[in-house]
C-alpha cells in the first residue's frame, strides 16, 4: 500500500513539475516547423507540449532522453503557417510563451542577429541580449562557444559541463524574450569550447541534430540560406565537408541571399593569420565562396570586431566577398592586429544585425549600447 501510494506521489509529480528551461530552434523548414526542447528533473518524465492553434489549445506529445540526473525532452512542431505567431506552454504551471514562424517570402524586411563567443562572462552576456532583444529579430544565429562548458585543459566531467548548459540556457531564456513574450530561437554551430572528436556526446543531446554533423544548411523559403560549417571541432575542413558545400552552394544559385557562419576565421583578427585553420580556410573554401559569389561570412573566436575589405582569391578585389566578425558576444574583447583585410576593427564587443529585404540586405554592427556603430549594404545575388 504504501508503495502504491508513493509511485502515485511520484507521478502526480512528474506531471505538475516544471521546466529547468527550456529553448526554439529549427533542424528543418523554419516557414513551417519549430523545435522546442526542455529540460527537466529525471522524476519529471512528462513529454506533453500545449499548442495554441487556430485559437484552440491542443496538446502534443514529443519524447526525452536521460542525461546525468536529467531528462533533456524534445518535440518538433510541424505543418505550422508561414509567418505565424504561435502560443505555447510546456506543463499546466508554466507561463504562456510565444514563437513565430520564417515567412515564405521576403515581403517585409526580415531580421536576424549573428554572434559568436556568448556566454563566456555573464554580465557582458546579460547587456548584450538586453540589447538583441530589443531588437526583436526573428532569430539568432550563433557561430560557436556558446556556453564555455568545455575546456581542453580542465578535466570537467559531464555534470559540470551539463550544469555550464543549463546556466547558459536559462540565461537565453530569461534575457532573449521580447516584450510580448516571444522566445528567440537559435541556429547553432559548435565552437571549440563546445566540443571535440573525443567530447560530443553532450552537445548532441543538448540539441536536435538530426546526424551527429556540424555542417548543415538552413533554407528559409526562397529568399536566404545560411550554411553552418565546422572549423575541424568534429569533422574535417577538407574532403567530404568541401565536397558537401561545393555540392550545396551549386543548388543555391537563385537564392539571393546565402550566408556562410561557422567559428575559426580565414581572417582572423587576433589569432594568427598563418594558423594551421585559417589556411585550411582560405584553401579549400574561400574559393568556393567566390566562384559562387555569396553574400558575406560571419567568422568568430578572436573576440573582437572586426570587417574586411572585400576579398576574392586572397586579395582585395570591389567584387570580393566581406568577412564579418569575430565573436565578442559575451566575452572580454582583445586588441586587435594591423592586418593589410581589416577595413573596420576594433576592441570592442559587438553583434551584427541583419535586415533582408528586396533590394538589399543591411548588416549592421551592434554594440553593448545598442547603437548601430558601423554597417555596410549588399545587394541580392
Amino acid at each position: 500500500m504504501r508503495y502504491s501510494l508513493f509511485l502515485v506521489l511520484c507521478f502526480a509529480f512528474s506531471l505538475n513539475a516544471k521546466p529547468i528551461t527550456f529553448y526554439l530552434s529549427w533542424y528543418d523548414d523554419p516557414t513551417s516547423t519549430m523545435t522546442i526542447q526542455w529540460i527537466s528533473e529525471e522524476s519529471d518524465i512528462d513529454d506533453t507540449l500545449h499548442l495554441n492553434k487556430e485559437d484552440k489549445w491542443i496538446s502534443q506529445t514529443g519524447s526525452h532522453r536521460s542525461f546525468s540526473q536529467y531528462n533533456i525532452h524534445q518535440i518538433t512542431l510541424s505543418q505550422l503557417t508561414p509567418n505565424t505567431t504561435y502560443s505555447f506552454r510546456i506543463s499546466d504551471d508554466e507561463a504562456t510563451y510565444q514563437f513565430q514562424t520564417a515567412p515564405l517570402t521576403l515581403e517585409t524586411p526580415l531580421r536576424f542577429v549573428v554572434g559568436g563567443d556568448v556566454y563566456l562572462l555573464k554580465k557582458l552576456f546579460r547587456k548584450m541580449s538586453e540589447q538583441v532583444a530589443e531588437l526583436n529579430p526573428l532569430f539568432c544565429a550563433l557561430g560557436g562557444d556558446l556556453a564555455y562548458a568545455f575546456h581542453h585543459h580542465s578535466l570537467r566531467i559531464h555534470s559540470d559541463a551539463l550544469r555550464r548548459w543549463i546556466s547558459f540556457l536559462s540565461e537565453w531564456k530569461k534575457y532573449m524574450i521580447t516584450k510580448d513574450q516571444r522566445v528567440i530561437p537559435f541556429l547553432v554551430t559548435a565552437g571549440n569550447h563546445d566540443l571535440d572528436r573525443d567530447h560530443f556526446e553532450l552537445f548532441f543531446n543538448l540539441f536536435a541534430f538530426p546526424q551527429k554533423k556540424l555542417y548543415r544548411s538552413i533554407n528559409f523559403g526562397n529568399y536566404l540560406n545560411l550554411l553552418f560549417l565546422d572549423t575541424n571541432h568534429l569533422d574535417p575542413i577538407e574532403g567530404k565537408q568541401t565536397a558537401w558545400l561545393k555540392q550545396t552552394l551549386q543548388n543555391q544559385t537563385n537564392i539571393p541571399y546565402l550566408f556562410a557562419i561557422y567559428h575559426e576565421a580565414a581572417y582572423p583578427s587576433f589569432y594568427s593569420y598563418e594558423g594551421i585553420i585559417p589556411e585550411k580556410i582560405r584553401t579549400f573554401w574561400c574559393p568556393l565562396f567566390d566562384q559562387h559569389q555569396i553574400s558575406g561570412a560571419f567568422e568568430h573566436h578572436n573576440h573582437t570586431f572586426k570587417r574586411t575589405y572585400p576579398i576574392k582569391n586572397q586579395k582585395l578585389d570591389p567584387q570580393g566577398i566581406i568577412y564579418f566578425g569575430d565573436g565578442c558576444w559575451g566575452a572580454a574583447p582583445r586588441k586587435t592586429n594591423e592586418m593589410w583585410y581589416l577595413e573596420k576593427k576594433g576592441r570592442k564587443n559587438n553583434v551584427y544585425l541583419v535586415e533582408l529585404t528586396q533590394e538589399k540586405s543591411l548588416i549592421q554592427a551592434i554594440d553593448l549600447s545598442g547603437k548601430a556603430f558601423d554597417e555596410v549594404s549588399i545587394k541580392p545575388r
